[in-house]
């Protein structure tokens, strides 16, 4: 007992001994539901981009998703953690070894060794046999063990993170580049009708049927509408650069990704109250879990280093200071016992420590919460946002029809007599204009589409739960 009241005095009042967050945030996340008894349909999958049947959006992902050196270096970091956590594993078993040294040594004439004064002896040693176990008899290797495999689980979630991500601002610049070449297949309609109106109207100005002033207001539309064509070839040009980085490319590539047409997505089964369970399946949060679990299990690690360390040694072999019979019965030595390492005073060492890493947790703990708290925050712009695109796409649809019976009144009118030819122009020119915003509202659905199924998780889930 005296030994062990020897060993360093933990600080007063101890540090918090959690495991795991507990809050009732986290209690009523990780509480046990059938999740996917809580969704009916479409909740995102592990490859969820592919639900828009894009086939040149699925070979840019698998392209992103072999060669894009964040994600590469998520991986790297998931190798380097597993390495981590073997080697902390290694600490719990014995340790086998063996060694040899062949010592010259001149003793000094007036020296302790009254036979071998003066002399110079050549002695050697053969241990062929060292084993070395440190007894965990306060669980601190085991906690550095768990720590080390939580350390992985970390990693693993992050790399699920920066997939996510990867797939989710792919697929939202994929989207944005079919509808900025959508928007430049209307404007260049566009430019041509509002040329054919220049030409009519400086037509209508040498016949003397009207005058100057609506040439040039014509022509300041045309140039403007160049102006637009312009702005959106270097838009596609600069998505298309964006699209080749992400895929881990050089820009030359991004010429050849196929720009396809925006396609009909399908819809989210979101329940009225989505349960906050769900949110279980964003791999950020369950990295920010995994992190609280492995600071705590750091924090338990800091506690046994204040009580002492026993290690037991043992080895067997030759020791002679004649080599020539350093294999002989006579000389056989052997080794064994405890040897115990007591912390009386560490220069407030272990305490430091200890404060630190309980600090580490709390830090850990805070940024779990608060990473939930943003996951809510998100999921929610995200889903307002998609639902007001989709309100005001229904209200698009019936300007497009208005503008569609417009025009073909427009053209009848035209046809019958009844109007000229600028008339009939200008009703096809305000058809385009309307769906060039219905473009851009096609285009806002679906990056919305794109960061919503992001904000949900994008299928991640993780088979491991922590303690």
């Amino acid at each position: 007992m005296v030994i062990l009241g020897a060993c360093a005095r933990l600080p007063a009042p101890l540090p918090a001994k959690h495991s795991a967050p507990q809050t009732a945030i986290h209690a009523t996340l990780t509480q046990d539901a059938k999740q996917d008894d809580l969704i009916r349909g479409g909740w995102p999958k592990k490859d969820w981009w592919k639900t828009a049947n894009a086939p040149a959006l699925n070979r840019l992902i698998h392209t992103a998703l072999d060669s894009n050196p964040n994600l590469k270096m998520a991986a790297a970091r998931i190798l380097q953690a597993k390495a981590d956590a073997e080697r902390a594993h290694a600490a719990l078993l014995p340790h086998l070894s063996a060694g040899t040294a062949i010592t010259q040594e001149h003793f000094s004439q007036q020296g302790l060794h009254a036979l071998l004064n003066g002399k110079t002896v050549t002695y050697g040693a053969l241990n062929p046999i060292m084993i070395r176990y440190h007894l965990d008899l306060w669980g601190k290797d085991l906690d550095r063990v768990r720590a080390a495999l939580g350390a992985v689980r970390v990693h693993e979630a992050d790399y699920a993170q920066v997939r996510l991500l990867l797939s989710t601002e792919i697929t939202w610049h994929y989207f944005l580049l079919s509808g900025l070449t959508a928007q430049y297949q209307l404007v260049n309609e566009r430019l041509k009708l509002e040329r054919a109106l220049l030409r009519l109207e400086q037509r209508r100005w040498r016949d003397g049927l009207s005058n100057a002033s609506a040439v040039y207001t014509q022509q300041e539309t045309c140039a403007a509408v160049g102006q637009k064509r312009a702005q959106l070839q270097a838009a596609i040009a600069e998505q298309r650069y964006l699209l080749a980085a992400l895929a881990g490319q050089g820009p030359d590539w991004g010429a050849s990704i196929q720009s396809t047409p925006l396609p009909v997505l399908p819809t989210f089964a979101l329940p009225a109250d989505l349960p906050l369970q769900l949110l279980a399946r964003r791999p950020d949060i369950v990295a920010a879990r995994w992190e609280t679990a492995l600071a705590a299990q750091e924090v338990k690690a800091a506690r046994a280093a204040f009580y002492p360390n026993v290690n037991l040694h043992f080895f067997v072999g030759w020791n002679s200071i004649n080599l020539g019979d350093l294999l002989s019965i006579g000389n056989l030595a052997h080794a064994v016992g405890p040897v115990i390492s007591l912390p009386i005073f560490e220069g407030g060492a272990l305490r430091a420590g200890l404060k630190a890493q309980n600090a580490v947790f709390q830090a850990s703990n805070d940024h779990y919460q608060a990473t939930i708290l943003d996951a809510v925050r998100e999921v929610v712009d995200q889903l307002r946002e998609w639902q007001q695109v989709h309100q005001q796409i229904k209200e698009q649809k019936m300007m497009m029809v208005s503008a569609k019976q417009a025009s073909r009144l427009a053209e009848t009118a035209y046809r019958n007599g009844l109007s000229n030819k600028a008339a009939f122009y200008k009703a096809q020119i305000q058809q385009i204009s309307v769906e060039e915003q219905a473009t851009s509202l096609y285009t806002q659905n679906a990056q919305a589409w794109a960061k919503l199924n992001g904000a949900l998780g994008g299928g991640y889930r993780t088979r491991n739960k922590p303690a």
